[in-house]
């Protein structure tokens, strides 16, 4: 059997080195896509009557559930644990099955219309956690 020379041998390890770098990329890209999203709703300023909030409430349950969310928690009744800073009033968590549907949700003509109702009550921040792979 004849034997190796250096490039071919540098040539091989390049090749194996590709095929290893492509399987790691399509598994984490795999692995990215089984990863829900959490949305938490933090309001933070109430500046109008809490029936804009509650009519908001309404008709954004349908809209989150178009796009494969539901509310896992919403409340007035919060509590500081840990760190500086008043309470939040009232907190909502919201489950999506991707970063993508989330984003898809909260970018969606639907919610940005409904947002001008949740708006004019309120002062909010709004953030998405990338979730474990399931």
């Amino acid at each position: 059997m004849p034997s190796l020379t250096r490039l071919q041998v540098f040539v091989l390890t390049l090749i194996g080195a590709s095929i290893l770098a492509a399987a790691v990329s399509v598994y984490s890209f795999a692995q990215s896509q089984n990863r829900p999203a959490f949305v938490i709703v933090e309001r933070l300023t109430t500046t109008g009557p809490e029936s804009l909030q509650e009519q908001y409430g309404k008709v954004s349950r349908d809209i989150v559930a178009k796009f494969g969310g539901r509310y896992l928690a919403r409340s007035q009744h919060n509590a500081v644990l840990e760190g500086e800073g008043s309470v939040p009033c009232c907190m909502a968590i919201l489950s999506f099955p991707s970063v993508e549907a989330a984003k898809n949700w909260f970018d969606s003509p639907e919610n940005q219309d409904a947002a001008k109702i949740r708006r004019s009550g309120a002062t909010f921040r709004i953030v998405s956690i990338e979730g474990l792979p399931q």
